[in-house]
């Protein structure tokens, strides 16, 4: 199958690593991908990296008549030239465009990143309606968010949970090393909160949980802040760490080259986000890598983890269960084997590539079905 996968991300969030994962990971099983994306940015960068087909789209936010035509024209050139079997878009600046651009020529699919309600204005339900041969969402919350439009969407919608790469992310990946350069001596517990610098993904709440934690458990204990943010950010969060106490129990990291190594050196893994979380790429990846995760209820996190079975799970915000979650965690051994194990056994029944990739093909077939019967 010939697949058009647009994605008009500016930054390299979720749902970019979802998109290169997906074109490498159909491009391995003998299906051929081209990736339009927005000309320069890093989704771009790490593509070209691995040999993917681009095509590079102005992918203007809002509505731009000149930029916006530009895009149209080199998209209808692509679907002239090129001729793929379907378009997989996923935002709706993609969809848009590539409704237009492909009219009734080509089969066209969506998948629903985030749990964000989405507008059920008239322009959307004739999208839905009329230009949605297939839809993806990525969790049950995001399904949800579509409000009245995912009945219009009716059996044409599936709910696909996410994968992980299971070579990359393994208990194999525990390094001491690493694990020293963060501070950690081989007795102490790290745990660590792995995410990009904004206040939805909770850092502030994991400090303050932190330092409850670091009450009781004395210097056994070790935290780790990690992520991609400006250096305000991270003077905001260690003068934050200051005033709670805790700055000489805190290493704060940026982007990560060793990311694999990083989680799986973790003892236990926190995502303390207050909201979005369509689908929680790190938890996967701490789940993978067979560190015991403490996580909010937020978005799709309690689809992916069962509380008390293969994770632990507090209410966003709530700062003193978030510390309670840690405290039994870094405690209790039997209990962090026990997480793990049946993290490890969920990530590798249900989350692996293979499944993930035949669960999409199946929404494609069915997208191009649908699309002879409009």
């Amino acid at each position: 199958m010939k697949i058009t996968i647009l994605n008009s991300a500016r930054k390299f969030i979720g749902e970019a690593a979802h998109c290169l994962a997906l074109a490498e990971q159909l491009s391995l099983r003998g299906h051929t991908v081209t990736l339009a994306v927005r000309r320069g940015c890093e989704l771009e960068q790490r593509a070209s990296g691995r040999a993917i087909p681009l095509l590079p789209l102005t992918f203007n936010g809002g509505f731009h008549p000149i930029k916006d035509g530009q895009d149209l024209l080199t998209l209808r050139r692509h679907i002239t030239t090129w001729q793929p079997d379907l378009l997989h878009c996923h935002r709706g600046k993609d969809h848009w465009l590539a409704a237009i651009a492909a009219g009734n020529r080509l089969p066209i699919a969506r998948t629903r990143h985030v749990v964000v309600p989405m507008a059920s204005h008239l322009p959307n339900r004739w999208l839905m309606t009329n230009r949605t041969d297939g839809a993806i969402a990525v969790s049950e919350a995001a399904a949800c968010s579509l409000g009245p439009l995912r009945s219009l969407l009716g059996q044409r919608l599936s709910v696909i949970l996410s994968a992980v790469d299971t070579e990359r992310f393994s208990p194999a990946k525990r390094s001491e090393p690493v694990r020293a350069q963060l501070g950690a001596a081989p007795e102490t517990l790290l745990v660590g909160l792995v995410g990009r610098l904004q206040r939805i993904k909770g850092q502030d709440i994991f400090l303050q949980a932190a330092a409850l934690v670091a009450r009781t458990a004395g210097d056994k204990v070790r935290f780790l802040i990690a992520g991609r943010g400006t250096e305000e950010k991270f003077a905001r969060l260690r003068r934050r760490a200051e005033e709670l106490g805790i700055a000489d129990r805190v290493e704060f990291r940026g982007w990560l080259e060793d990311v694999e190594a990083t989680i799986a050196s973790l003892d236990v893994g926190v995502v303390a986000s207050l909201g979005s979380e369509g689908s929680s790429r790190i938890t996967y990846e701490c789940m993978a890598s067979g560190v015991p995760v403490a996580a909010t209820t937020v978005g799709g996190i309690p689809e992916i983890l069962t509380d008390g079975e293969t994770g632990l799970l507090v209410s966003p915000g709530d700062v003193e269960a978030l510390a309670g979650a840690i405290g039994r965690l870094i405690e209790t051994p039997d209990i962090r084997a026990q997480l793990t194990t049946a993290a490890l056994a969920r990530i590798h029944e249900h989350h692996t590539f293979d499944r993930w990739i035949a669960d999409t093909v199946r929404v494609y077939d069915g997208a191009i079905r649908n699309s002879k019967s409009r």
